[in-house]
């Protein structure tokens, strides 16, 4: 049966989806569109409702550790007969109920929204676990990475193509999952957790259960319950917790996060109640820190953006931000967008291409904030 994720519950998961369609963003260990094709043991397609050049843009930036590892592969699918949200969860048992009413050529939705996109009779069925926001993909990350890593192989220890010595693997509260990565240095891991292609850890890193490193990423310092995407550095010391870093962000020296109120009440997020009583920043891609900042509780950082200090209120994409005593922002300037992207992202021209894309898109976010030489 064929059928494609569509990505219509896109606006939920800002600032990370303005520049990743929701079914490549990651929780539980892999992209949305991963979690669909392991436990379908096949390829699965993408409608994600944009011109063919931008969605090969975002297929390509979006690499996949299922397709180089175990050869499944999304495509580009408008036309599939089925489409599903890419809100719905795809853990074990969802997935196995989605089917059903896939076969059944059945239309779900819950209250006004349609879960699964059927020619076939409307059914209300309101027990399908979705994404409401971004912090969903933090609050189901670690029972989903418990219940995904052993669909990768198995043991406690899940190690493909990969290289671990001197490290100490705790395996008590979960399995660990190295793929394509060495671990050579002095390291503490605690499952459930993953490490991904080409992670580097330094020593004496102590990454803690939910720990999830998708892709090229540089950690130090003390990681829990945290997502990175591709290319993303945390190298020095400091706390990243309960926290989700899209691509590309580099946090400076003694950067750390806040993920949890002193009033342990729960933490709201752009206005809304997560009903979490722990979750750090939503950080977008490109973002970068300056030393020792620290960036408060639930606190959404936008892509581009560059941070120093206090990071207490939310920040807008693509401006220039300090805080040491008083909060200060700054537009990036434009014509030297593509230049600062590319230095972030390790020259890759795709990423410049798709930042002028966003720059554009959220022009109206910046309106109010001034464009003035930003002096540290």
């Amino acid at each position: 049966m064929d059928i494609a994720l569509l990505d219509d519950c896109r606006d939920r998961f800002v600032p990370i989806s303005y520049t990743t369609p929701t079914p490549f963003l990651i929780t539980g260990g892999l992209r949305l569109v991963e979690h669909w094709m392991i436990r379908l043991g096949k390829g699965v397609g993408l409608d994600l409702a944009m011109q063919l050049d931008e969605a090969e843009l975002h297929l390509s930036r979006n690499e996949l550790l299922l397709s180089k590892w175990w050869g499944y592969e999304p495509r580009l699918s408008p036309n599939s007969s089925t489409s599903i949200s890419a809100c719905v969860l795809p853990t074990n048992e969802t997935v196995a109920k989605v089917m059903e009413y896939v076969e059944r050529g059945a239309r779900v939705v819950c209250g006004g929204e349609e879960l699964i996109h059927g020619d076939g009779e409307a059914v209300e069925d309101c027990s399908l676990p979705v994404l409401r926001g971004a912090w969903d993909l933090i609050k189901f990350n670690h029972e989903l990475l418990l219940e995904t890593i052993p669909l990768l192989g198995r043991g406690d220890v899940v190690s493909v193509d990969s290289k671990i010595r001197d490290a100490h693997l705790d395996t008590s509260s979960g399995p660990i999952a190295v793929i394509g990565a060495n671990i050579v240095n002095p390291v503490s891991i605690k499952g459930p957790a993953l490490v991904g292609p080409d992670c580097e850890l330094q020593s004496f890193t102590l990454l803690r259960p939910g720990s999830v490193l998708y892709w090229g990423n540089v950690v130090g310092g003390e990681v829990k319950n945290s997502v990175l995407d591709k290319g993303s550095r945390k190298p020095h010391h400091g706390y990243l917790g309960d926290s989700y870093l899209g691509k590309w962000i580099n946090l400076g020296a003694g950067t750390s996060v806040s993920n949890l109120k002193n009033t342990l009440g729960h933490v709201r997020f752009m206005g809304r109640d997560t009903g979490m009583s722990k979750l750090g920043p939503i950080i977008g891609d490109w973002v970068r820190s300056g030393i020792n900042s620290s960036i408060m509780t639930g606190k959404a950082v936008g892509p581009g953006s560059h941070v120093y200090g206090l990071v207490s209120i939310d920040v807008p994409p693509f401006v220039f931000f300090k805080n040491y005593g008083e909060p200060v922002m700054s537009q990036v300037n434009a014509d030297k967008l593509g230049e600062i992207i590319r230095r972030s992202a390790d020259g890759d021209e795709r990423e410049a291409r798709l930042a002028s894309m966003v720059y554009e898109a959220t022009g109206k976010l910046r309106i109010g904030i001034g464009k003035f030489n930003f002096k540290l």
